[in-house]
C-alpha cells in the first residue's frame, strides 16, 4: 500500500542550490559544450544573469565564431587558450558530464536541468510541499513502480538542480513515443501530431516503415508548416493530412507567440491563430494515438478531446517535464475523463523537459 509519508519523505528538501549564482561567482573562463538550440537557450540565459561566457568548445565545428561573437575551438584548442576553465553543458546528454569533469584542464562543470526552451524555473521544494497531495495523486495513478522512480527523480532533479538522480532511471529504461516497454505500436494506426513542428515526430513514426492508417498533422505555426509540407513531399509520405490551426478546449482565436526556439498561444502573441477541439476538428475518424508536445495549452488540448478519449481511448503520448504543474494536472484530468487509462512516466533523455506521460 502507498503511503504519503513515504513518498514525502523520498523528495529531497535543499532549498539552497542556484547554479546561476554559484556561476556568477566563478573567477575562471566560463564555456559553453555544445552548438544546438539548447546551447542558445544556456547562453539566453547566462546573458540575462549577465554572466560572461568566453568560448564555446564544439568538436568538429564547421565554424569558428557563433553568431553573437564568441569563439568557437574543440577541446584541445580550447585547453590552450584556457589553463583551467568551467564547463556548462549546452546540450541534455548529462550522462556524459562526469566523464568530462575528469579531466584536469575542467575545474568543475553545470548541467543547468531547469532549463527548458529559453526558461529557467527552478522548482522549490515549498511548493512540492504545498502541493503533496496531488503529487502523491499523481504518484498513486502511475501504473507501475518504474513510473514513481521516474516522478521523484523529476522532483528531486529539480529541486537540487542535481542531474544524478536522472542517470539511474534513464540509464535503466528509456523511451520514445513509439519505442517502449509499456505498449507496442501495431499497424493501422491512425496518429493525431498535434504540435507537429517540421515533422519530426512523424518522422519517427514512419522510419520504421510500418503500415498505418493515416496521420492527421497539427500546426498553427505557418512557417512550420510550410517546412512541414516540403518533408511530406520530398520523402512521398501517404494519407498525412495538415490541420493549420491549434487545439483547445473550444472553437475560437487566440494569439499566437513565436520565437525561434518555440511558439504557442500567449497573450503577448502578435498573431491570431484559429482554435478548434479536437472532438470536432476530428470527429468520427478513428484515432488510434495522439502525441503532445509543447508548452502551453495541454491541458485545453485533452479537455476539446473528452469524446474520443471516452469513446476511442487512444494511446497517449505527452511530454509532461516543462513545469511543476503539468504533473499535477494532466493526469488527474486524463483519469478523471477516462477511469480505464493506465499511466506510466518515461524519460527520453537524462533531462527534466523530456519526461514523457504515457496512457494506454
Amino acid at each position: 500500500m502507498l503511503d504519503i509519508l513515504d513518498f514525502q519523505n523520498k523528495i529531497v528538501r535543499e532549498t539552497d542550490t542556484n547554479l546561476l549564482m554559484d556561476l556568477k561567482n566563478e573567477k575562471l573562463p566560463i564555456v559553453i559544450w555544445g552548438g544546438g538550440s539548447m546551447s542558445h537557450s544556456i547562453k539566453k540565459i547566462l546573458d540575462n544573469e549577465k554572466i560572461k561566457v568566453s568560448a564555446y568548445w564544439i568538436d568538429n565545428a564547421s565554424i569558428k565564431i557563433m553568431d553573437n561573437g564568441i569563439k568557437v575551438y574543440s577541446y584541445e584548442e580550447v585547453c590552450k587558450v584556457y589553463d583551467k576553465l568551467v564547463v556548462v553543458l549546452g546540450h541534455s546528454k548529462y550522462e556524459l558530464a562526469d566523464k568530462v569533469a575528469a579531466r584536469p584542464e575542467i575545474e568543475r562543470i553545470y548541467c543547468l536541468v531547469n532549463v527548458c526552451y529559453n526558461q529557467w524555473s527552478h522548482l522549490e521544494y515549498s511548493f512540492v510541499d504545498e502541493h503533496i497531495n496531488d503529487y502523491f495523486n499523481t504518484y498513486r495513478f502511475m501504473a507501475d513502480n518504474f513510473s514513481r522512480h521516474c516522478l521523484i527523480a523529476f522532483l528531486n532533479a529539480k529541486i537540487s538542480e542535481d542531474y544524478h538522480y536522472l542517470l539511474p532511471v534513464c540509464k535503466e529504461d528509456t523511451a520514445t513515443y513509439f519505442e517502449n516497454s509499456l505498449f507496442e505500436i501495431g499497424n493501422n494506426e491512425y496518429l493525431v501530431d498535434v504540435g507537429a513542428y517540421v515533422g519530426d515526430t512523424i518522422n519517427e513514426f514512419v522510419k520504421k516503415e510500418r503500415m498505418y492508417k493515416k496521420i492527421a498533422a497539427i500546426e498553427p505555426d505557418y512557417k512550420s508548416v510550410e517546412k512541414l509540407k516540403e518533408y511530406i513531399k520530398n520523402y512521398n509520405i501517404n494519407n498525412v493530412d495538415i490541420y493549420e490551426m491549434g487545439c483547445w478546449c473550444e472553437n475560437t482565436e487566440l494569439a499566437f507567440g513565436e520565437d525561434e526556439e518555440s511558439s504557442g498561444i500567449s497573450k503577448e502573441g502578435t498573431l491570431q491563430i484559429k482554435v478548434m477541439k479536437l472532438d470536432d476538428m476530428l470527429k468520427n475518424e478513428d484515432i488510434s494515438i495522439i502525441k503532445i508536445n509543447y508548452l502551453y495549452g495541454v491541458e485545453e488540448c485533452i479537455m476539446g478531446a473528452q469524446q474520443i478519449l471516452k469513446k476511442k481511448r487512444p494511446k497517449l503520448m505527452i511530454m509532461v517535464g516543462f513545469d511543476e504543474w503539468a504533473l499535477i494536472k494532466i493526469p488527474t484530468l486524463i483519469k478523471s475523463i477516462n477511469q480505464e487509462y493506465k499511466l506510466a512516466l518515461r524519460f527520453a533523455s537524462a533531462m527534466p523537459a523530456r519526461l514523457i506521460l504515457f496512457a494506454y
